[in-house]
């Protein structure tokens, strides 16, 4: 059995997984295996994984249904007593999973390990992602409700004793890591390692980078579910969760409304006063938004996603360290 089962997802990156891939066999750790869901590629994906000899490498490939259910298969195949993930347009120094196994082995009160971001241009340079007060260990819960930690799931390691249960929310089309790390921080501390680092490629297909509406509606629904499973100010005040979702609303009435998206827009800002009436710029952005052409809005028919299912168990009480 291995250590560590590496899970990477994949849909048409032939171009890219090999170099994903490349950075985990020449990890300076390598009790590992590597688990690739091909979520349904039409390009060259298959032979490209198929070419590469290592028996560590095992390969699986599904209709396409999503990257949440393409990692949720692999998390099914996993054997390892420790879980990573790797999107296929990331990449690890080859340091990375000895550095981040041996900070959570000698941190026993901690369920789940990450690291810093930085971003990889197609010029090679590189950029942080995140500002370092995005970076924190401790039960996080409240924290998510604020600024918010910066988990991605290529920069995750977690322990298989607390991800039962764990999964990815294939209901979300966008943002379906930040509420799955949300459920789990329920569960476990957060342990920052700042040690090392993981590369996210910045290009124009990576999912993460598109702010588009369906992504800003996955993060609020996300929240407003969770909100619903409070219950008794159990994880964060009601009046600062409702807060917190109110600006998570204007944040994405904001970008709608830079692209015309009137109707968007409104429905939004209603959400946004639902939640946190005392905000005054509501009001104001309100205003602008209704006079925004008519005409010029590209999808007048809009409406809000429904709200998600319900069924998650939230069963512990946590504060923000």
């Amino acid at each position: 059995m291995p250590s560590v089962s590496v899970i990477i997802p994949t849909y048409n990156r032939n171009n890219l997984v090999k170099e994903a891939i490349d950075s985990v066999l020449q990890q300076s750790f390598n009790d590992f295996e590597v688990i690739i869901i091909d979520d349904g590629s039409t390009d060259d994906t298959a032979s490209e994984i198929q070419g590469i000899s290592d028996n560590r490498i095992k390969y699986f490939y599904k209709e396409n249904g999503g990257v949440s259910s393409a990692r949720n298969l692999g998390l099914l195949k996993a054997q390892g007593k420790y879980i990573a993930f790797l999107d296929s347009d990331d990449l690890w120094p080859k340091d990375y999973l000895k550095t981040m196994l041996n900070q959570l082995k000698s941190q026993k009160g901690y369920g789940a390990a990450y690291t810093r971001v930085l971003l990889l241009g197609d010029d090679g340079k590189t950029e942080p992602f995140a500002r370092e007060e995005r970076y924190m260990s401790g039960w996080m819960t409240a924290c998510y409700f604020k600024r918010g930690p910066c988990v991605m799931p290529s920069a995750v390691l977690l322990k298989r004793d607390v991800i039962e249960g764990f999964f990815f929310d294939e209901a979300i089309r966008k943002g379906e890591d930040n509420d799955a790390f949300l459920r789990l921080s329920t569960k476990t501390p957060f342990l920052f390692v700042p040690d090392t680092n993981i590369f996210w490629r910045s290009t124009d297909k990576s999912l993460s980078k598109d702010p588009n509406i369906d992504y800003q509606c996955g993060v609020i629904l996300s929240f407003e579910r969770f909100y619903r499973q409070l219950g008794e100010n159990k994880f964060i005040l009601h009046v600062a969760a409702r807060q917190s979702i109110s600006h998570k609303c204007r944040r994405a009435a904001k970008i709608v409304a830079r692209s015309k998206n009137r109707t968007a827009a409104l429905i939004l800002l209603k959400r946004a006063i639902y939640y946190y009436p005392l905000d005054l710029r509501l009001y104001a952005d309100i205003l602008k938004a209704f006079f925004l052409s008519k005409k010029n809005d590209p999808n007048p028919n809009w409406q809000m996603p429904k709200p998600l299912p319900t069924e998650i168990t939230i069963n512990q009480k946590l504060d923000c360290d």
